[in-house]
Order: structure tokens, then sequence, then C-alpha cells
């Protein structure tokens, strides 16, 4: 085998900026167009926050009465906002399984400013999140919950590795690491160990969580797959549970398990009363 030429080499490093751009971009808007939703105008409010000298934007989403709740913060998935239908529905179905949450988009995704640029500046904006979610009244680290789904997972674990006396972890549709999740989108063997510079060690960073921890995941996910929530539960620490949704894609374990049975599983690790 011939060595690469620098031709090929400096192909590959364009090709290394431009799939770390596309993993870390997403959606900009200047408003939010809501999905339908369940949620009454008055329990959902548009908010912002800082993080890095940027402005990021969220909504909260409040259960109704004065009782205090457990409190979900909620990392989404890459490409797109929180008011996309896939993303707001996650959302939405954690408020009806009885949360308050906080749904928020990172930097440069729905109307946030300046630009995801790495690992760093995802779980910097998870962190900003909690920050801002511990000013609302009633919320406490110990009535807190990280919940990431698909790229949402690296931010979600790695905040709760570093905040001890969370809640729990709830990972949906999560990867192992970077490279994983990059391999499973090149079945063809195309080398993208050379092709994406964040390593997004899950696995590693994973197994620094003390709280209980929930793996969720599709039997036929296709983006990431399954094998990748089998790792990620491996490396984890007790207590830990891991559902396998059978039939499940990368986008619909939440409605494959049904708001009833979603709800049990989440109330399992959390210990949240029923609402």
């Amino acid at each position: 085998m011939r060595t690469p030429t620098l031709a090929v080499l400096g192909a590959l490093t364009l090709s290394a900026c431009k799939l770390d751009s596309i993993v870390f971009s997403g959606d900009a808007t200047d408003a939010y167009v809501l999905p339908g939703t369940v949620i009454a105008d008055s329990l959902r409010r548009e908010l912002t926050f800082t993080s890095g000298g940027e402005t990021l934007y969220g909504f909260w989403l409040r259960q109704p009465g004065a009782a205090p709740r457990v409190t979900t913060i909620f990392s989404h998935g890459k490409g797109g906002n929180l008011s996309q239908d896939e993303e707001w529905a996650h959302a939405e179905m954690l408020w009806q399984a009885g949360f308050d949450v906080l749904t928020y988009d990172y930097r440069g995704f729905g109307r946030s400013t300046g630009a995801s640029k790495d690992e760093t500046t995802l779980v910097a904006d998870a962190q900003a999140a909690l920050a801002f979610a511990l000013t609302q009244p009633g919320v406490t680290v110990a009535r807190t919950v990280s919940y990431g789904h698909s790229l949402g997972s690296a931010p979600a674990i790695a905040l709760a590795a570093a905040t001890p006396g969370i809640r729990a972890l709830i990972v949906e549709s999560g990867f192992s690491n970077g490279q994983a999740m990059a391999q499973s989108a090149a079945p063809l063997g195309f080398p993208v160990q050379w092709l994406l510079r964040e390593p997004m060690l899950n696995t590693v960073k994973i197994a620094q969580v003390s709280a209980p921890i929930l793996i969720l995941h599709g039997s036929a996910d296709i983006q990431i797959p399954v094998g990748q929530a089998h790792d990620l539960f491996a490396a984890a620490r007790d207590p830990k549970q891991i559902t396998i949704v059978a039939g499940a894609g990368h986008n619909d374990v939440q409605t494959k398990l049904g708001l009833q049975a979603f709800a049990a599983l989440l109330r399992s690790v959390t210990d949240a009363a029923t609402p």
C-alpha cells in the first residue's frame, strides 16, 4: 500500500473539519414555532441564560400546582433545535411523565448565539442550563435529573459526572465514544477515525457518575447501534439499569414504550412521585 500523498492528507484534514462542523451544528432560527403541544401556555415560558459569553435560549416546562417536582435538564440531539418535532416531543413527553423540564439549545442551535465548536462548548452549555435551573424556586441538585438524547448524551453524561448529588442520569440512544458514533454512520468502513477530531469518551465519563443511571435504546437503531448502549451500561457504576426497546429506532424509543411505561421507568430510577 502506498503512503498517502499530501493531497490526500490535506483532503482528510478538510474532511475532519467538515465532519466536526456537521456534528456540532444545528438549525438556527429567529423565532421558535413550536409544534402542537398539550402543555398550556401558562405552564410554558421561553427563557434565556448565558454560557461562555453567549446567550442561550430554552423553555421551562412547569407542572401545574405549587408542589415541588423533580426537574429534568434535557440535552437534545444534533442537527436541529428544541422546537423541531422530534426534540420537542422528547421534552413534552418528559413533562407528561410528571417532571418539570428545562429544554435548551446549544450555542448556534435555534435562537442561541455563538457556535458549538466541540464537546467542551456542549458541556459548558449543559452546565449553564443546570446553573440557571438552580436559580428557580424549589430546584436543587438533589431534585435534578440529567437526560441526554443522541448527541446530547455527551453533555448529559459529563454534567452528571461533574455534579455530585445529582438525582439521576438518563441516556437515550446514546453513543459509547465519538469514533464509534461516526463509524456507525460509515457502514462501508471509511476510516472516520481520521475525520472526527473530538473523542467524546462517554464510556470513560459514565464510569465517573455516582448517581443512578438508566440507559434506553432501540433495538432497531441504525444511527447508533444498540451495542453502544451495552458498552455504556458495562462501563457504568451501580445502581444502573438498561432497557432495550424492541423495534424502536433512533428517535422513537419514548413513543414505542408508551407514556405509562416510559413514566414508570423514569420513576424507577429517579424515585419521583406520580403526578
